[in-house]
Formats: C-alpha cells, structure tokens, sequence
C-alpha cells in the first residue's frame, strides 16, 4: 500500500466502474448528454459504442442510476450472449415477470403487454444492453428491433440503448432496417494529451493527493504509453506510485513511467 507515503486517503487511480468518481471530458459529457435525451426523450433506440477502457460501462451505470425513478423502470442486460427467447425472457424476469414459454412471438406479445400494462399505469420502460458487440446472430438483433416496434401513435413503449465496442457499429450497419430505429449514436475516443492531464490531476484530487505528484513529461510519457485509454493510463499511474513509494520517491517522472511501463 502506497496511500501513506502519498498523502492519499483512497488508491487513486483503481479501474472499478465507480459513477462516483468518474471523470467527464467533453466527450463524455457529450455521450451522457445524447443518451439521457434518448431516455428523457422517449427517442427508442439509442447506440453507443467506444473503445475498450474508455469508459463505456461506467456511463451505463450512470445512466441506469439516473434514469431509475418512480415513474421509470430500468432493465440492464450485461450478458448478452442468449438465446432471443432467453434475452426476451430475461427483460421479462427483470420487469417481474416470469415465464417458461419458448416461442419467440409469444414472447414478444407478452412483452408488448407488459409494456402496454406498465405504460397505462404511468411506467416508462429503459433497457440497457451492455457488451452487445457480443452477441452472436441476427435473430436476437431482430428481437430488439421488433421491441421498438412496440409503441402507441406517439410514443415507444420502450427505450433501449446498446453499448458496446467498436465493431458493434459494424454489425448494426449491416442490418439497416434495425440501424434505422437507433436515432441516436455516440463514439467514444479515447482521450486527447490534454484530456489525460486532466484526467490524471482530477484522480489525484479525488484522492486527496498532491496533483504535482506526477510532472509533466510524465503525464507525455503516460499518454503515450496508453494511447489515451483511461483503463491503461490507470494501470500505469497505480504501478508508478506503488514503484515511486517503493523507492521513496517525492514525484512521479518520465524515468519512472518508462521504469514501469
């Protein structure tokens, strides 16, 4: 443990999906921005899609905290390697019901019924599929674009939002009829120079640390080394601390970064 040698009341730099200590830059509050008015909006289905590490669970999780209320229900799928009928029958289980049937369109029109029932008596319905480059097969894409065919004159009787990796966007350009219901979309890059400055400074704050703790060749040389994905630049700033407090260090340098990496 480094926190002492540190000053730190917490390790900063830990790579759990914890919404209340996530760093939002541009891209991100503009992501979050996009997908709540998704939510907020009634708008169906919404698509986002990110590079891995970069923060794309992590904003699920917000997403799902801020969206639950007592007039919203919030279904959160985060395997979706099913089978259609299993997927169905796992938003079937979430919203409270159960059921063993098998067949897909019974499924579905229980579903619709549910939502109907939910919707009369002043429930909205938000279901969020994590990982969903994961899934295999167009049939269970096929299922959640028959979902968003579950609506009155002027609403969705549901909203969904898939996130995933990049080649999720592959996968939904490939089926435009389904590509079509999703009006909203949003990538995430990983961050700029400027972005992983920031983003170290506000972990180190977070922790109650010393934001010169980590000079600036050092924040070049961790950009550089991660490529800007916050996953990594964690997982170097956590080993460089430790190393740095091993050695008693006073600062974070670029000998110790490239020491580490």
């Amino acid at each position: 443990m480094y926190l002492e040698h540190w000053g730190f009341t917490k390790k900063p730099f830990e790579n759990t999906p914890d919404p209340d200590n996530f760093y939002y830059s541009e891209e991100h509050k503009e992501c979050y921005d996009r997908m709540f008015y998704a939510v907020e909006g009634n708008k169906g289905g919404a698509l986002l899609t990110g590079e891995y590490g970069c923060g794309k669970t992590t904003l699920l999780r917000i997403i799902a905290k801020n969206s639950m209320t007592e007039d919203r229900e919030v279904v959160v799928v985060n395997n979706p390697q099913l089978e259609p009928d299993e997927l169905l029958r796992e938003i079937l289980y979430q919203l409270g019901e159960e059921s063993e049937e098998r067949s897909r369109a019974k499924l579905s029109k229980q579903i619709e019924e549910l939502l109907f029932s939910k919707f009369q008596t002043g429930k909205e319905v938000l279901i969020l599929i994590d990982e969903a480059q994961l899934i295999t097969g167009e049939n269970v894409f096929e299922e959640l674009r028959l979902l968003l065919n579950h609506q009155l004159n002027d609403r969705f009787l549901a909203t969904i939002i898939l996130v995933g990796q990049p080649e999720l966007r592959e996968k939904i350009s490939a089926m435009p009829q389904f590509e079509q219901r999703l009006g909203i979309k949003y990538h995430l890059h990983s961050f700029n120079l400027e972005d992983t400055r920031k983003y170290i400074l506000y972990r180190l704050n977070s922790a109650s640390g010393n934001p010169d703790i980590v000079n600036e060749e050092a924040v070049s040389t961790i950009f550089n080394a991660s490529f800007g994905v916050p996953r990594r630049i964690n997982n170097i700033c956590d080993l460089a601390l430790m190393t740095g407090a091993r050695r008693k260090l006073k600062t974070v340098d670029s000998a110790l970064v490239n020491m580490v990496i």
